[in-house]
């Protein structure tokens, strides 16, 4: 009998982990907050005691672990991170593998995502597809032959970086017109409160003392209620998304897309414009073909996905 596999999401605000038995059941999972402000050694510390934690003695096979940001093409060092800066530059393989005493598989967080969803979720029977998360950015995994696409780089499906209006808003990232910047959850609450000074109309207005309250959640709420002007805001996402999914969908001829992140709760709402959108974007062979589905997984999306990119590993082993 195989030795269990822990799963590992590292986001922003929490460390979400579980430890899995050989057929892929989870037997044990746990949460902490993530570590920010002690430095690289607490945090690995941290981490340490917590993988501890959920095995409780037991010996484990691997450590699969899915962290925002950029990974060098061994996915062993994070480049890159605006969550996790402590963590910039660090050799974080060596240092867990050292400390873990077992191979620990390092993957970012959306291409974790889409491999748990490839496997345990939306994704199964589909042997490509884009997965990408709706929430305060826009992350993506590329599934292609039933395969995690990393690119040359590991850098592949950038899908929030798509430029869908050249002269758009201002993106994150520093370039404009990106898919983030116009159809995630910070866009989304930016085109409110633009909205909020510009039309007396809107029950945004309520917010008006107090803009910096405004979520997604409440723009999409009154959306549903029938305000005009949330519903022309999530058009806009909808529209954006619609440029972008195009625009992969008549270059890689793939027909399957899985939306998860915070902003699918309204997946019921915005995933009908979003379809009436494309169809106007692609060949009319393809018109009505294209399938936006929504995510399975929720929360535990890259816990899944961190345990089967270890398992893979181990595999190639």
């Amino acid at each position: 009998m195989n030795k269990p596999i822990i799963g590992l999401d590292i986001g922003g605000t929490a460390i979400k982990g579980a430890l899995f038995a050989e057929f892929g059941e989870i037997v044990a999972r746990n949460e902490i907050a993530t570590p920010h402000d002690s430095g690289q050694e607490f945090f690995i510390d941290s981490l340490c005691d917590f993988v501890r934690g959920l095995v409780d003695g037991q010996a484990v096979d691997a450590v699969g672990l899915g962290i925002a940001g950029i990974l060098d093409p061994e996915c062993t060092t994070l480049i890159e991170s605006p969550n996790m800066p402590v963590l910039r530059g660090m050799p974080l393989k060596a240092h867990l593998e050292q400390r873990l005493h077992c191979p620990v598989i390092i993957e970012n967080d959306a291409n974790a995502a889409a491999l748990g969803e490839l496997q345990a979720g939306a994704g199964r029977g589909h042997a490509n597809f884009l997965f990408f998360t709706l929430g305060t950015g826009i992350g993506s995994g590329l599934i292609l032959n039933s395969r995690l696409w990393r690119g040359e780089q590991g850098r592949a499906g950038e899908f929030g970086h798509l430029t869908v209006y050249p002269e758009g808003a201002l993106c994150g990232c520093g370039k404009r017109g990106c898919l983030e910047a116009h159809s995630s959850g910070t866009a989304i609450v930016r085109m409110a409160v633009e909205a909020m000074r510009q039309h007396s109309d809107t029950e945004l207005r309520c917010h008006a003392d107090t803009p910096s309250a405004l979520t997604p959640e409440i723009v999409y709420q009154l959306a549903r209620a029938g305000d005009a002007v949330c519903r022309d805001i999530f058009k806009s996402m909808a529209r954006g998304l619609a440029i972008a999914i195009a625009d992969v969908h008549n270059l890689l001829d793939m027909y399957t897309f899985i939306v998860g992140g915070g902003i699918s709760r309204a997946y019921d709402y915005f995933s009908p414009m979003v379809m009436d959108d494309i169809d106007q974007r692609v060949f009319s062979s393809a018109r009505g073909r294209l399938r936006l589905l929504r995510a399975e997984l929720g929360n535990d999306a890259g816990v899944y996905g961190a345990y089967y990119a270890a398992r893979e590993a181990l595999a190639r082993l």
